[in-house]
């Protein structure tokens, strides 16, 4: 193909924009409409292969019946004259944007909008599921973020198959897919549905998150191997559902993985953005600290408590949120034994100000309205006591105290 051609006497190509496995896509104008789209092209060395022209075919028919904004749409597909034979071709919606792949080169992505690029991908295997259509190539090269950063798109369903269909070999022998994303199933010729796509998912939601995959290998048979057998390290992230999810998505047996893509927007649109440094203490690791200060408290010793609980709230509040159960149960904690360290007019300022924190479970707005009226009364019968400048908006790191 060269620059200036017409293909079926209407998409003049304008500019080659990349070439894999087994097409060049170019940008092209559609002379009828006047529009700009963009024209894979099938590879001449793959032209006589029969499997790669049914799978090019296929990937017009299937997503040409998809209608999702967060799936590249095609337009049309037909046959040009290349050399001595006829090479089919794939019109599709021009994506102005960068594939995922491309992006993650550059470094770890803003979690915020890492986790937005997945729910995109959710959206869209929600509908080609729903469509009865598994895609089977679920990685970043297949994700295009579009709209300044803003929007993930799903392209390439060249390896789709319908759900009920069984993984088969091709003619060379090798599985179908990209070796790092595909599920055991895959591997062991087990039957294929949506729930392999979400593996793949999880995978890349996975390197998303940390900038590298669960698995890696210098092989096939070696990814193979791990995907078969291996469990990946948990990603160390704020919201401990982000890892808990991306374990289940990567679960050996696909009865153990989320029902469906809808189920995985769901639980995405809870998770609080957020990954770990490699230094950070786990919210696990923080709550045993807190437990140990309040057996010094328990024993006698609340200044001891005091001074742990006082260094623990800025590390849960940037671990685990401002608003987070564990972070505001700290805080509380650390009221009651500033009250029994003398200072109780500084323990009712707290109390008071933890009472009013925007996203604060009912429960725990309940508890610090309970000690905070006791305290009250203590004050106004005993008086404040030690003056400590403790504030909770500061202990926050600024976060989410106040109204």
């Amino acid at each position: 193909m060269e620059k200036g051609e017409v293909l079926g006497g209407r998409y003049r190509l304008e500019e080659r924009l990349g070439r894999g496995g087994f097409g060049v896509v170019w940008r092209a104008t559609d002379t009828t409409f006047d529009r700009q789209v963009a024209v894979k092209v099938l590879l001449p060395e793959h032209a006589t292969d029969r499997e790669a022209v049914s799978r090019f075919v296929r990937e017009a028919k299937a997503a040409g019946g998809l209608n999702n904004p967060h799936i590249v749409t095609v337009y049309d597909y037909g046959w040009t004259e290349a050399g001595s034979g006829k090479t089919p071709y794939l019109v599709m919606e021009l994506v102005r944007g960068r594939a995922l792949s491309d992006v993650l080169k550059d470094g770890l992505p803003d979690h915020a909008k890492g986790l937005r690029w997945m729910r995109h991908v959710c959206k869209a295997l929600e509908a080609a599921h729903s469509s009865g259509i598994v895609h089977r190539d679920i990685k970043p090269e297949n994700v295009m973020i579009a709209g300044e950063g803003e929007r993930g798109k799903v392209l390439d369903f060249g390896i789709a198959r319908l759900v009920t269909q069984t993984v088969r070999l091709t003619s060379t022998g090798n599985v179908v897919g990209t070796v790092p994303y595909l599920a055991p199933e895959c591997w062991s010729g087990g039957v294929v549905d949506g729930r392999a796509d979400l593996y793949a998912l999880g995978v890349m939601l996975y390197e998303v998150c940390t900038g590298g995959r669960p698995f890696r290998a210098a092989s096939a048979a070696e990814y193979m191997y791990k995907h078969l057998e291996e469990v990946p390290p948990r990603v160390r992230s704020k919201d401990p559902a982000l890892a808990e999810l991306i374990a289940r998505l990567l679960a050996k047996r696909p009865r153990d993985r989320p029902a469906d893509a809808a189920e995985v927007l769901e639980l995405l649109r809870t998770v609080r953005p957020g990954m770990l440094r490699p230094d950070d203490p786990s919210p696990e690791q923080l709550r045993r600290r807190a437990d140990r200060a309040w057996q010094h408290g328990v024993a006698g010793e609340p200044a001891e408590a005091v001074e742990i609980l006082t260094g623990l709230v800025p590390d849960f509040a940037r671990i685990c949120g401002p608003a987070d159960p564990r972070t505001l149960r700290t805080c509380h904690d650390l009221a009651l034994w500033l009250a029994r360290d003398g200072s109780p007019g500084a323990a009712v300022d707290l109390l008071d100000e933890l009472t009013q924190v925007p996203g604060a479970a009912p429960e725990a707005r309940a508890d610090a309205r309970r000690d905070l009226a006791h305290w009250q009364r203590e004050v106004a019968r005993l008086g404040r006591g030690r003056a400590r400048a403790l504030s909770l908006g500061v202990l926050l790191g600024g976060g989410a105290a106040g109204g």
